[in-house]
């Protein structure tokens, strides 16, 4: 994506102007190759395009307008961007797409890469004083827009050309389907590479955005169509792109925070008061249909050693990489959260006792078999185990809080009983409030 920064946040360094102390030059060999690959590549298309530039006023005209518009854009917005940058710093999208890709579509091509200089320069210069600029990433970024752009641009003459038997509407409007998959592809291509290269032992599909990013992507994209579409038709129209613009970005804060007020920041899952929330109702749709369903509390076995022996950062690795292995086991619509500390609760539909029991020992299974990796890519001599208290409706329980604490009571029974296992509630037992703590 043009204005896509998904490189993972690494600590805060101090401020350098100095070239070789960039972080750059710690990035693994293959992804700095693919860095250097596309920043030699944008030149070299720059190069090319150079000598076939022609300077006509009203691209002067249409670049000027494109650049004033982003101006605008950036300042009205500046706040709020700081917000989404905040609550998404792994997998921001800042929108210039739809000043870029509408360059691709307006200018020729010197024109458009420097429009895309001049985006990227001026966001820079605007964050400078609440954020540390990375010239490198600036750098990579700006290449990569150059690269798309060119790209989509001669995609653009070229299926034009070749289909103006159609007639000169659908030609374009096939030309400018293309150039939009083109300029998408490349972008997320070139980025995915970078971040694959730099943090390695991780599933492809886990680094490409999500679709909401995706469909955020595809929106600032069809906005650039509309805008190129205005500037080329009803120039005195551009402006009212502006609204748009910031109908979107705030329609996209609002589903972030959404998104924030009902996920665990650690581990992507959802948090104590969301799960109780879609538990609750997946409980009453449960009675409705007189079905049947299981809550399964998870706690990590000696946990503590783990911080104390690799550190804090390796255990909250630790909870990361069991977070994803709760959600590869579970289905899709199983309710998983992070319940505090080391431990997390599920929520199982239509599941009895036995079908439960299974779940819960397959998890085990996979919580055995969970590699952890350190910063630098290495496996740390980390082993995890855990225990968990199963509780089933309507068994043990008929509403949410007797069915916690149900479990609970079985977590606590697993945990006496020598860890690594799955109870269920003992009715000898007296049951305890839930949720305590507990020791690891």
């Amino acid at each position: 994506m043009a204005a896509t920064t998904r490189i993972a946040a690494t600590s805060v360094v101090p401020r350098s102007r100095a070239v070789t102390s960039w972080q750059l030059w710690q990035a693994p060999r293959r992804a700095l190759a693919v860095i250097v690959v596309t920043e030699f590549a944008a030149l070299i298309g720059l190069a090319v395009a150079a000598p076939s530039a022609t300077w006509r006023g009203h691209h002067f005209v249409q670049w000027a307008v494109l650049a004033g518009l982003s101006v605008v854009y950036s300042e009205l917005s500046a706040r709020v961007e700081r917000m989404r940058r905040f609550l998404n710093s792994a997998g921001h999208i800042s929108m210039t797409s739809v000043w870029a890709f509408a360059a691709v579509l307006t200018v020729p091509p010197l024109y458009s890469a420097s429009l895309i200089c001049f985006l990227f320069g001026y966001n820079a210069w605007q964050r400078r004083k609440v954020q540390v600029i990375r010239p490198h990433r600036v750098l990579f970024n700006t290449s990569t827009a150059i690269v798309a752009a060119l790209t989509a641009g001669w995609v653009t003459t070229s299926v034009h050309s070749h289909l103006m038997f159609l007639g000169y509407g659908p030609a374009t409007a096939v030309a400018t389907i293309a150039a939009l998959v083109v300029y998408f592809l490349t972008n997320i291509t070139l980025v995915t590479a970078v971040i694959y290269f730099s943090v390695g032992s991780v599933a492809l599909k886990e680094l490409l955005p999500d679709r909401e990013q995706f469909g955020l992507e595809f929106g600032t994209l069809v906005l650039g169509i509309f805008t190129a579409e205005t500037l080329l038709q009803s120039a005195w129209l551009s402006p009212a792109v502006l609204v748009l613009m910031l109908l979107l970005q705030r329609s996209s804060l609002v589903s972030q925070l959404e998104v924030a007020a009902t996920t665990d920041a650690k581990t992507g899952l959802l948090n104590a008061t969301a799960w109780q929330e879609l538990a609750q109702r997946q409980l009453l749709h449960a009675q409705r249909d007189d079905a049947p369903c299981a809550v399964l509390l998870l706690d990590l076995d000696h946990f503590k050693q783990v911080n104390d022996t690799v550190g804090h950062l390796a255990g909250d690795a630790a909870l990361k990489a069991l977070a994803d292995a709760l959600r590869k086991e579970l289905r899709g619509y199983d309710a998983v959260a992070r319940f505090g500390g080391e431990e997390f609760v599920m929520f199982l539909n239509n599941l009895d006792a036995s079908n439960a029991r299974q779940v819960a020992e397959r998890t085990l299974a996979r919580v055995r078999e969970l590699v952890i990796y350190g910063r630098d890519g290495a496996a740390l001599p980390v082993r995890l185990t855990a225990s968990i208290g199963m509780s089933t409706y309507p068994e043990h329980g008929c509403d949410l809080t007797e069915l916690l604490e149900s479990a609970d009571a079985a977590l606590y029974t697993a945990k006496d009983s020598g860890r690594d296992q799955v109870r269920e509630p003992d009715y000898g037992t007296p049951s305890r409030p839930a949720i305590v703590e507990r020791s690891s």
